[in-house]
């Protein structure tokens, strides 16, 4: 069964994708090989050039490239079968999940916990779950956000 844990968002600065195939306790080097930096990750360069940089959804990298792609691939992406439904939701949705950040902090009961893997040195990661809402915390300088441990290698220290 997973954990969840408390953490200092400011900490983690990895994401590890894929995430399919690790168990609860999971040894290896998965670590170190899957793990690539968040200022790389589009749905984390989406909140910065939203909420920092002041851009609309649709000029964010997000949209302009890896949602553009994914609809014309025919997929549905958050539920939506097209772009203009897709916009609707992150000016209402996300935006308000922001808004609600700002004044109240990290609301666990706001949404699925994001996903955390811990490595051997006690290293927090993000997974596939929880990247909106990890960007967010950063950028509002939040003390902690709450996520749920999905895998956690045997050596850590955490």
């Amino acid at each position: 069964m997973s954990s969840v844990e408390w953490v200092n968002p400011h900490g983690i600065r990895f994401k590890i994708s894929p995430t399919a195939d690790l168990g609860l306790s999971e040894g290896g080097d998965w670590d170190e090989t899957r793990r690539f930096l968040l200022a790389d990750a589009v749905k984390h360069r989406a909140i910065v050039q939203r909420y920092d940089e002041g851009a609309r959804w649709e000029d964010t990298d997000l949209f302009r490239t890896a949602y553009t792609e994914r609809f014309k691939r025919k997929e549905s992406i958050r539920g939506c079968a097209d772009m203009k439904a897709l916009l609707e939701q992150y000016y209402t949705r996300v935006d308000g999940m922001f808004a609600d950040m700002r004044r109240n902090g990290f609301n666990p009961d706001a949404g699925p916990l994001p996903t955390f893997l811990i490595g051997r040195t006690g290293q927090v990661f993000i997974g596939n779950q929880g990247n909106h809402r990890l960007a967010m915390a950063q950028l509002l300088s939040l003390p902690e956000i709450a996520g749920k441990v999905i895998c956690r290698h045997p050596r850590s220290r955490r």
